[in-house]
């Protein structure tokens, strides 16, 4: 009893008490303050689901599109803990710094991506995540000489009519628990953009809504016990 713990659910997110299964909560690191807390799980597990089916591994060269955003910013350091040799991310300008800070080489979306990606990596893309859009799956088609080694978040409607496999949503507390202990170990950074109180769960999503921020927005719910 009393324990502080992290956990993920699919519903129901936006509320003082969520009710779960044990097999969806680990042990919360002492380090990990609860706002960074609030907002780890979901996009921590995604990018963790996703690496995984892509088989990334030491050596590769890995391009993670959107990758100043809070999946983003997952998927390029787990791609970096799990060994890969290069990690070119796709963001604005703005935000090009930010990605070097996590390791990773930045590129510029939009028109021409796939000539600067090659000439960022002569010798090819290994595997590629898209959390853009249809215009960047597109790009990572054409990139990656093997489908099976390209995810989609975003695009699943094109993905199927690129023979772009599907994510599998398997989801558990062992993932939960991995990622945590790469945070404790400081291998594994949130950056966190805004830790807004739920009154104001509107202007966050309208601030997602932008497609341009770094990192995560959280909401604070107030306990009234």
């Amino acid at each position: 009893m009393g324990d502080n713990v992290l956990g993920y659910c699919t519903l129901g997110a936006y509320a003082e008490y969520v009710v779960v299964s044990p097999e969806q909560v680990t042990a919360k690191p002492e380090s990990m303050p609860w706002d960074i807390a609030g907002g780890f799980s979901a996009n921590g597990v995604g990018a963790h689901m996703c690496l995984r089916e892509m088989k990334v591994g030491p050596g590769d060269t890995v391009l993670i599109h959107a990758a100043a955003g809070a999946l983003g910013t997952f998927a390029v350091q787990l791609a970096r803990a799990r060994g890969a040799s290069t990690v070119i991310g796709t963001a604005s300008e703005a935000n090009h710094a930010y990605l070097r800070s996590m390791g990773a080489i930045p590129v510029t979306y939009g028109d021409g991506l796939v000539k600067r990606v090659r000439a960022l990596a002569p010798d090819g893309v290994d595997a590629a995540l898209d959390i853009a859009g249809d215009h960047a799956l597109r790009a990572s088609v054409e990139l990656v000489k093997d489908k099976n080694r390209v995810r989609t978040m975003v695009s699943d409607e094109l993905a199927a009519e690129l023979g772009v496999p599907a994510v599998t949503p398997k989801r558990s507390n062992a993932q939960l628990a991995e990622l945590a202990g790469l945070h404790a170990q400081g291998k594994l950074k949130l950056h966190l953009r805004q830790a807004l109180p739920l009154a104001q769960a509107a202007a966050a999503h309208r601030s997602i809504e932008t497609g341009h921020g770094r990192g995560k927005i959280v909401l604070r719910v107030e306990s009234t016990s």
